[in-house]
C-alpha cells in the first residue's frame, strides 16, 4: 500500500508541475505580459529550395507565390535564385512553377489587376542590380517578358496601387550602390512605365505602405551600419506629387510599416538594435509613442491580423519569438514561439487568416522551412 500511494503522489506531483511550468506571469520593462502562451506556430510543407531575401504575394486565388532570393547551392556556394514557388493552403504542399529569366535577391513582386504577378528589379550574383521585369500567369504557371524599368533597383519597396498598378519606392543602383531619389508605377494595362514626381531623398531599407485614401506613406531608410533616416514622405497619386510628413521620433531602416484597421500606420523597430514603436496618423500628420517590443528587431516581419492585432515575428539576432500589439489598448502582448529562428523570412496572411511564415535565415543556414500562425 505505502508503494502504491507513494507512486500516486509521485505522479500527480510530475502532472501538476508539468500543468503549471511556464504559466508564471511577469510583466516586462515594457509593461507587455510574458504569460505563456499557447504554441500556435505550425509547420507545414517545405520550401523546393533554401531561400532568403525572397519575395512572397498572396493570390487572387488564396495560393501564395514565392520568387528568387538567396540560398546555397551545391558545395555550399552561394546562389540567387530564378526559381519560383506556389503553396497550396489546401495541400499544406509547395511545388514548382516556371524559372524566371533572370536571378532576383529581394525582388519587387505584386500581383496586378489583370491578374498577372509582376517580377522586377533585384540583384543577380555577380552584384548587378536589374532593370528587367517579366510576368507570371497563375493560370499556366509561366513567365512571359515585359518592358525593363526605368532605373534598375535592388532593394527597394513596393506597393499595388488602389488601381491595380504597381509602385516601386527608391531602392539602391549602380557600382556605388547610389540610393535612388525616384519612384515609378508600372501600368499593366499599357505594359509600361512612368516615373512619379521626385522624392525629397533617396531610401533604402524604408518602408511604404497604402493608406486607405490611396496615397502612399514611405518612412525611414539608410545602410545598415548608418546613418539611419527619421523622414517621411507621401505620395499623392491624384496630383502626382510627394510631400513631407512628419518626423518619427528616431531614425529607422530594415524596420516594418503596417497598416492598421483604422488607417493609422504602426512602425516598429529598426537597425541599432530599436525595440520602440509609434504611430503615425495620417489625418494629424503626427507620431505618437506605441511602447516597446520586447526584443529589439530588424529585418523581421509585422503582419496585420483579422482581429486587428499585429503579429511582429522573428529579426536579426536569431529571434524565434513573437510578440502581438494590440492598437485597441496600446499594449504588446507575448506570442508563440516559432519551430526556428528566423531574420530575412516572409510573413504573408492567408485567406483563413493564418499567416504563413518562410525561409529566411537562421542560426545554421538558410532555410527551407514554412510554418503557419494561426490566429
Amino acid at each position: 500500500m505505502y508503494r502504491l500511494c507513494g507512486t500516486v503522489m509521485i505522479l500527480a506531483t510530475a502532472l501538476l508541475a508539468a500543468a503549471c511550468s511556464g504559466d508564471a506571469a511577469a510583466p516586462g520593462p515594457d509593461g507587455s505580459s510574458s504569460a505563456a502562451s499557447p504554441r500556435k506556430f505550425t509547420k507545414t510543407g517545405s520550401l523546393g529550395t533554401d531561400r532568403q531575401f525572397h519575395s512572397a504575394t498572396l493570390l487572387d486565388d488564396g495560393r501564395v507565390l514565392v520568387v528568387g532570393g538567396r540560398g546555397k547551392r551545391t558545395g555550399g556556394r552561394s546562389d540567387v535564385h530564378m526559381s519560383a514557388e506556389v503553396y497550396d493552403p489546401a495541400t499544406g504542399e509547395w511545388s514548382p512553377t516556371g524559372t524566371m529569366s533572370a536571378q532576383r535577391r529581394s525582388p519587387i513582386l505584386g500581383q496586378l489587376s489583370d491578374g498577372a504577378v509582376l517580377a522586377a528589379g533585384a540583384r543577380d550574383l555577380t552584384e548587378t542590380v536589374q532593370k528587367t521585369a517579366e510576368l507570371w500567369d497563375p493560370a499556366t504557371g509561366t513567365w512571359s517578358g515585359t518592358a525593363s524599368s526605368i532605373a534598375p533597383r535592388d532593394e527597394p519597396t513596393w506597393v499595388v496601387l488602389a488601381d491595380g498598378r504597381l509602385m516601386v519606392v527608391g531602392g539602391v543602383h549602380g557600382a556605388l550602390f547610389e540610393h535612388v531619389k525616384s519612384a515609378e508605377i508600372y501600368d499593366p494595362a499599357t505594359g509600361t512605365w512612368s516615373e512619379t514626381g521626385p522624392m525629397a531623398e533617396g531610401r533604402k531599407n524604408h518602408t511604404a505602405s497604402l493608406l486607405k485614401d490611396g496615397r502612399v506613406l514611405t518612412t525611414g531608410g539608410g545602410n545598415p551600419d548608418g546613418p539611419y533616416l527619421d523622414t517621411a514622405e507621401v505620395y499623392d497619386p491624384e496630383t502626382d506629387t510627394w510631400s513631407s510628413a512628419a518626423t518619427m521620433s528616431v531614425g529607422r531602416a530594415q524596420h516594418t510599416a503596417t497598416l492598421l484597421t483604422d488607417g493609422r500606420v504602426l512602425v516598429v523597430g529598426g537597425r541599432g538594435k530599436l525595440s520602440s514603436a509609434e504611430i503615425w496618423d495620417p489625418d494629424s500628420d503626427t507620431w505618437t509613442p506605441a511602447g516597446n517590443a520586447r526584443e529589439p528587431r530588424a529585418q523581421h516581419t509585422a503582419t496585420l491580423l483579422t482581429d486587428g492585432r499585429v503579429l511582429v515575428v522573428g529579426g536579426i539576432g536569431n529571434l524565434a519569438s513573437s510578440q502581438l500589439f494590440d492598437p485597441e489598448t496600446g499594449t504588446w502582448s507575448d506570442g508563440p514561439t516559432m519551430a526556428e529562428s528566423r531574420y530575412r523570412h516572409t510573413a504573408t496572411r492567408l485567406k483563413d487568416g493564418g499567416v504563413l511564415i518562410v525561409g529566411g535565415q537562421n542560426k545554421e543556414r538558410t532555410s527551407v522551412t514554412t510554418e503557419i500562425y494561426s490566429p
